[in-house]
């Protein structure tokens, strides 16, 4: 190759790496040139864990006289039940009590009877004083009649024709009338003293025993009573820590069994405060199983409350008052959609919650 040439290839060689090199310039410079394009912004999306639960708080049922002593003699439902309000859940053992409420059913009629007994005595007052009233009128009358003939004696006595009686006779006379006249006095005194003090007081008395001893029988009967387990509303048994033979006192920890009212499912969803901003009112709700996506619902946000709140305990309607950290939440309750999913969620049920678009 002759050195012209060489030269030649050189040349054109060189600028067409000149004419690249530009090309490549102008395309980056047409690039800067161009409206930069715009970050991907955040989701509105948000994706938070919670429970499935009930508005009303689980609650813990315990025998209606604890912490007294009570002993269970037979348990009358399981876990799971649906029971209706007012529904016995356990049996006790209530001997000793229902002795003491047969003590007050006898005190009773002990106290009845000293009633009857006052109530007699206050009749035969009434008839003693009907008595002596009746003696106090004969007396009149017989003062009446003595001084009749004391007055005869006297007159007789004074005729000037010659006395017809002696002195004598007329001392006697004035003194059957003086007899006369004490006795009605004391017919006075004894009708007046019954009549104006009668023992109604007897009566009151016996009547204050009869309210004592009735009284008395109520706190038994109430006493005994109240050695049962109700159930406080229509609800679930949701777990049972009872069997026969249990014994609850002021020792006891554990209740009887823990209880939720019936009523619709929702959930309680807890937001993280730097999410906050996120859940409005009336928004709308996808709803799966932790653990298995399979199982799906729909649901509209409710409720979105005006306070951060450290987790609950589970299920269990409790604040933990000795957390891990001091993370808050938001907890909102979602409803859930009738017929949104194959069958309902359990109560207790972990579950994500898909919140917005």
């Amino acid at each position: 190759m002759t050195r012209s040439r060489f030269v030649t290839y050189a040349s054109v060689l060189a600028l067409s790496g000149l004419g690249l090199t530009v090309l490549m310039a102008a395309k980056a410079a047409g690039q800067k040139a161009a409206d930069p394009q715009k970050p991907a912004g955040p989701t509105k999306r948000l994706v938070c864990l919670g429970y499935v639960d009930t508005r009303d708080k689980m609650i813990s049922l315990y025998p209606e006289n604890y912490p007294l002593p009570a002993r269970v003699t037979k348990v009358l439902v399981h876990e799971g039940d649906e029971v209706t309000a007012n529904r016995p859940l356990l049996e006790f053992d209530i001997v000793s009590l229902q002795l003491k409420v047969d003590e007050a059913e006898n005190a009773i009629r002990r106290a009845k009877a000293e009633q009857a007994k006052a109530e007699a005595a206050l009749r035969a007052h009434a008839v003693q004083v009907n008595a002596l009233a009746k003696e106090y009128q004969a007396k009149q009358k017989e003062l009446a009649a003595k001084k009749s003939e004391l007055d005869e004696a006297q007159r007789l006595f004074d005729l000037k024709a010659g006395a017809i009686i002696n002195q004598l006779q007329l001392e006697a006379a004035r003194s059957a009338y003086d007899a006369a006249a004490d006795n009605l006095e004391a017919a006075r005194l004894k009708w007046d003293g019954l009549r104006v003090d009668p023992p109604t007081y007897l009566v009151d008395l016996a009547k204050e025993g009869v309210k004592q001893a009735e009284n008395a029988k109520a706190q038994a009967e109430h006493a005994r009573d109240q050695v049962r387990c109700r159930a406080p509303a229509d609800g679930w048994i949701i777990r049972s820590f009872v069997a026969e033979g249990s014994n609850f006192g002021p020792g006891t920890r554990d209740p009887a069994f823990w209880f939720v009212n019936k009523g619709p499912l929702i959930v309680r969803a807890e937001v993280s405060p730097e999410f906050s901003r996120r859940v409005a009112r009336g928004q709308r709700a996808k709803i799966e199983d932790e653990a298995d996506s399979d199982q799906r619902w729909t649901g509209t946000v409710e409720v979105v409350p005006d306070q951060f709140l450290p987790k609950r305990l589970g299920n269990s309607g409790l604040v933990d008052i000795m957390p891990v950290s001091d993370e808050r939440v938001l907890e909102c309750q979602v409803t859930i959609d009738a017929g949104s999913g194959k069958n309902l969620p359990r109560f207790g049920q972990k579950v994500r919650v898909t919140l917005g678009d």
